[in-house]
């Protein structure tokens, strides 16, 4: 009995002294991601609790990005990103919380404190001249175009390219003549960095992507700048009005475009991955065009994931029909994204995820749109958006 006693009394003790494993706050934190050259990539996330679980957001301009897949191990924390094989290993102190980015070719050190609802630290310029507008910048061997909007200094936009958009950029103006801006979603994380010059001229452009890509440039402000068609760049090759796939779908059913259950329908065919963030986009939007024209209308997502394996590939392909919340099918082809060209022979000049092919009520193709620039490009996305809904609509409307 003694001896129990004793041993109560150590156990008692030794619980009362257990460490208390550190809180989780609430409330906006800054998150920085540091590069290979020492600069700073940071980021605005919320925690904040629904029930007992805490989930976090991750806020960009207008976009916030849910993460709910949160594991706490004592004072380790590891948070998995919904989407493009990016998770965080960390460990959470009174002040702060630190450690890595983990993707599948490297690691970045990471950093985030609680109650820093500013992104960039340095001193907002509300008076200074405007960079709002659309800009034409030239980063080494590319073009892209810069859209911004500017309020009191503090600058939201995106870039633009042939193969689609760079998502949500924010940052600001500063009062030394610097326009700093970044974006971090988990598939995109870039740092842009500029000295404004007059009211026409950026200069000593860094466009820092990832842990070590850095392109360097310039760029004018060009109203008028134009990217080329999106609709002219892919195309079939000669001889060919349609295409002669078959895949399973995630269900392992196998799915052409002879299936009866396609017949009589406009039919969108969605090249795609669940790497992409701008896949991620384009699925949210094709997913509203189903949802409106369904049953005149179907769309088939052909993904292109990391790995042949089929298990493992709609194990990634379903992880994007959850985040975007797609009601149509995902057909698994099997291949990886350098081999499109194998999957679908019938393609020329094969440029960008995602690519978007439209074909009529009789199986032909009418239009391939290759890239996708979403809601991030403002007046872009809504061209974009009137233009192909109206070709969908003249589609429905061909006998």
């Amino acid at each position: 009995m003694k001896k129990f006693f004793w041993l109560l009394l150590i156990t008692s003790l030794s619980l009362s002294c257990a460490k208390k494993p550190v809180e989780l706050q609430d409330g906006i934190w800054r998150g920085i991601l540091l590069t290979k050259d020492s600069s700073k990539i940071p980021f605005n996330f919320e925690i904040k609790k629904e029930g007992e679980n805490p989930v976090i957001e991750i806020i960009t301009g207008s976009e916030r990005m849910r993460v709910d897949s949160l594991v706490r191990k004592g004072d380790s924390l590891f948070v998995e990103m919904p989407l493009f094989g990016t998770r965080f290993e960390l460990l959470l102190t009174k002040d702060e919380m630190r450690g890595e980015l983990v993707r599948s070719k490297y690691r970045m050190p990471f950093v985030a404190y609680p109650n820093q609802p500013y992104r960039f630290a340095s001193k907002i310029s509300p008076d200074s001249v405007s960079v709002q507008g659309r800009w034409l910048v030239m980063l080494d061997n590319d073009t892209l175009i810069g859209e911004f909007v500017e309020e009191k200094g503090l600058v939201t936009g995106s870039f633009l390219t042939p193969a689609g958009d760079y998502r949500f950029f924010e940052g600001i103006h500063t009062d030394a003549g610097k326009l700093s801006m970044s974006c971090f979603d988990g598939g995109f994380i870039r740092l842009f960095t500029a000295d404004v010059e007059g009211k026409d001229t950026l200069k000593n452009i860094a466009m820092h992507s990832g842990y070590e890509s850095v392109s360097t440039g310039s760029a004018v402000r060009k109203e008028d700048a134009k990217l080329p068609d999106a609709f002219s760049i892919t195309g079939l090759k000669n001889g060919y009005k349609t295409l002669g796939f078959s895949f399973p779908d995630s269900d392992g059913n196998m799915i052409s475009l002879a299936d009866e259950s396609l017949k009589g329908k406009v039919v969108v065919l969605q090249i795609s991955g669940s790497w992409c963030p701008n896949c991620f986009d384009e699925s949210v939007f094709l997913a509203g065009m189903w949802n409106k024209y369904n049953p005149s209308v179907d769309v088939l997502c052909l993904s292109f994931e990391r790995s042949e394996d089929f298990q493992k590939a709609r194990t990634e392909a379903l992880k994007l029909k959850s985040a975007a919340k797609i009601p149509y099918r995902m057909l698994i082809t099997g291949k990886t994204p350098s081999q499109v060209k194998d999957a679908l022979p019938e393609l020329d000049n094969f440029r960008s995820f995602p690519t978007t092919i439209v074909i009529d009520k009789k199986g032909v193709v009418r239009k391939i749109h290759s890239g996708f620039s979403g809601p991030g490009t403002g007046v872009h996305y809504r061209n974009f958006v009137e233009e192909f809904t109206r070709l969908i609509e003249d589609l429905i409307k061909e006998k």
